[in-house]
């Protein structure tokens, strides 16, 4: 433990983190520490969160209220262990406490990913001081990826672990490990997380963005909490490792509602990388930021390159990450190896048995001087489009805090290596470097595996520079051309470049597909898709696929997701027909349920959306309903229940539901028709025609988005 307050500032480096710049605020941590693996964080969530007497603020990507946080007995039985139940029973045995927790409305490829009724457990079932949402306050396309939890604004954690499912893991990543079991997930592979935990005034500063993003989603403040009073808490599992040191943070947030866009995340990894002079050292789940990488480059062409240390995760398992983030890492691989002339740059993954371990923390130390700890992965994504949040900790030329930086890296690599962290350093020492330590010390069953990468087929290429799947800034700026005329140029050409480059993506998405999926994977899809279109000979087919849909529709399924798979069994035709009537039928019970809790309980359910949502309904009504349906601008829920709620004309909100629902449908019934074919009969001629069909889709779609755009909400936004 070392106080940073307690030394001269005479002769001190300038510091890198400047607000304005690269960081939002510079705040002190009164005390400071880091946390490896869920299994510590949860644990220290289980004996903290009880001492909160006032306020406990959560932010996240993910959250599971079934997520047991205690997985070996020990700590207070008379509290669940579950984080859902945990929450619910403080807020009612202290009657001072309030607790909000504000969690991603996720998007179309993980509805399936995440607890079922999250929102009814957590907000209708519990107390009614403990305040969940869901976060749809950001442009088309981003997502809410900061994770907080702040206890009474005197103790923080942020950095890249979310309280939900396939997160949980000890240190040693154990190969079968019977912990490593969550609700729907009974088996997951080993699992790689950082925390950052601080105290003071930085733990108010992570209170006051908290309330500010809890602001922009529902509308209303959360008090702060008053003057601390008595100890502060702090997690008796967690070593204190600095007090008294300054930190920074650092965020991304995508322009919205008025609100400028915020890239100090961005322009801090630039100035870090920068400034290294004898070892850059990252963990992070991702490479594919084409900034980054730039930057990386321009290092490894300079005399003065240092040591390039990253740590990732390996191939993405996921097929969808495998055909579009696995594009963009081997891309980015593949240029820095090949400007690696004097071998200062290697990628490992680390490995157990045969296990590759997922790494999901967000970590990077410069030259053993600036330790960094957050969010934001290494994608485009990360550093303008999602709300990120980083926290950086830099020693200024204290020895004593270069040395807890230090310890925070040797540590790290310790883990992978299954060794202890003397072990990494006296290795470091005798052989001059990190590269040559981790070589010497790989031959027990864990150990760090250098990625080679690989080569990259032509068509793929395309990818990382449409900025398809992973986009660096909103995709509203398609389809509002008309601020571009107002203030940028070159919107009509940018907008028909974006089209041809997306239709190209849907080819080499196509192609990555049939390349990259397992056999085994493929044979099980085509199994079960073998088994969906016998029943679509059934004389019932399409009234039992409606009513599915209409199901689905009821608990927040995607529509899109739903006609895609009716597609699959049932052939594009039939598909939209049992789509539109699904759609539908669901469409109408919300609109009941909004008539039936009126406006103050559509709100409680729907959030601040409800006024935008309602005011263009009251303006064009049926032009505003069929315009709400053809655009993504709000949740389909959503549009359903404010309709209600304001008493819209049944007929005209069928009839515009139904109206823009049918271009949606058709598109997503024709794709899933040809991606079938693919599945069957993996031929570059299918692979083309489904390439074709994306492009058109999308080409379409954007058309059409833009001209009734102009025509009914000129100056709508989202």
């Amino acid at each position: 433990m070392t106080s940073a307050a307690a030394r001269s500032a005479q002769g001190r480096p300038e510091r890198l983190a400047r607000p304005g710049r690269n960081c939002w605020r510079l705040a002190v941590a009164d005390r400071f520490g880091v946390i490896v693996d869920a299994e510590s964080y949860y644990r220290a969530l289980m004996e903290t969160l009880p001492q909160a007497r006032h306020s406990i603020l959560i932010l996240g990507w993910e959250f599971d209220s079934r997520t047991r946080l205690r997985r070996d007995g020990g700590g207070r039985s008379d509290l669940p262990d579950r984080i859902g139940p945990l929450l619910d029973a403080l807020v009612r045995r202290r009657p001072g406490l309030s607790a909000h927790l504000l969690i991603w409305d996720s998007a179309l490829l993980y509805a399936f990913n995440r607890e079922f009724g999250g929102l009814v457990k957590m907000d209708w079932l519990t107390h009614p001081r403990l305040h969940f949402r869901l976060d749809d306050s950001h442009p088309l396309g981003a997502s809410h990826h900061q994770k907080i939890v702040v206890i009474d604004d005197r103790l923080a954690f942020t950095g890249g672990l979310d309280i939900t499912s396939q997160r949980w893991d000890t240190r040693r990543h154990l190969r079968g490990d019977p912990r490593r079991c969550d609700p729907s997930f009974p088996h997951y592979p080993p699992f790689h997380d950082v925390m950052a935990a601080v105290g003071g005034p930085a733990a108010r500063a992570l209170g006051d963005l908290c309330r500010a993003r809890w602001f922009a989603v529902a509308g209303e403040r959360p008090p702060p909490p008053p003057a601390p009073e008595g100890p502060a808490p702090w997690p008796p599992g967690v070593t204190v490792l600095a007090a008294g040191c300054q930190v920074a943070l650092a965020r991304t947030s995508p322009p919205w509602d008025g609100a400028p866009a915020v890239r100090e995340v961005e322009r801090q990894f630039l100035d870090m990388i920068a400034a290294a002079r004898r070892l850059l050292f990252f963990e992070n789940q991702y490479f594919a930021s084409r900034r980054v990488a730039d930057a990386l480059l321009a290092r490894l062409a300079a005399p003065d390159c240092p040591e390039i240390v990253a740590i990732g995760p390996g191939d993405p398992i996921n097929v969808v990450e495998r055909s579009t983030m696995g594009v963009a890492r081997a891309e980015m691989l593949a240029r820095l190896q090949a400007a690696d002339a004097h071998g200062r740059f290697g990628l490992y993954r680390p490995v157990v048995g045969a296990d590759t371990v997922k790494v999901h923390s967000k970590v990077m130390v410069v030259d053993d001087r600036i330790l960094r700890i957050g969010s934001a992965n290494l994608n485009n994504r990360s550093l303008g489009l999602d709300n990120e949040c980083d926290l950086t900790l830099e020693s200024l030329g204290d020895p004593a805090l270069e040395a807890v930086v230090r310890a925070v890296r040797h540590d790290l690599v310790a883990e992978h290596l299954g060794v202890a962290p003397a072990a990494v350093a006296a290795a470091e020492q005798a052989c001059g470097g990190l590269h040559a330590a981790i070589a010497r010390l790989a031959s027990g069953d864990r150990r760090l595996r250098r990625d080679e990468g690989g080569g990259l087929p032509d068509v793929l290429r395309v990818i990382t520079n449409s900025g398809f799947p992973d986009p660096e800034a909103p995709i509203e700026a398609l389809m509002w051309p008309e601020e571009e005329a107002e203030g940028r140029r070159g919107g009509p050409r940018r907008r028909r470049a974006v089209g041809w480059m997306a239709g190209l993506a849907g080819l080499a998405l196509a192609a990555a597909l049939w390349r990259w999926v397992p056999g085994e994977a493929g044979r099980a899809v085509l199994a079960g898709l073998g088994w969906l279109a016998a029943l679509g000979d059934l004389p019932a087919a399409v009234a039992a696929a409606a009513g599915g849909v209409a199901l689905g529709v009821v608990v927040r399924l995607p529509l899109p997701l739903l006609a895609f798979a009716a597609a699959l069994a049932l052939g594009p035709w039939r598909a939209m027909a049992a789509a539109l009537a699904g759609g539908l039928a669901g469409a109408a019970v919300h609109y009941l349920l909004g008539r039936w809790l009126g406006w103050r309980g559509a709100r409680r359910l729907a959030g601040c959306a409800i006024g935008r949502i309602a005011a263009a309904l009251g303006r064009h009504g049926l032009g505003a309903i069929f315009l709400l349906r053809l655009l993504p601008i709000a949740a389909f829920a959503v549009t359903n229940l404010v309709a209600g709620a304001a008493r819209m004309r049944f007929r005209d909100f069928a009839l515009g539901t139904a109206l823009g629902m049918a271009p949606g449908i058709l598109a997503m019934s024709v794709l899933g028709d040809r991606v079938l074919a693919v599945l069957r009969h993996p031929s570059m001629v299918n692979i083309a025609v489904l390439g074709l069909a994306t492009f058109l889709v999308i080409a379409a779609m954007a058309g059409l988005a833009g001209r009734l755009g102009r025509a009914c909400v000129p100056r709508a936004r989202p």
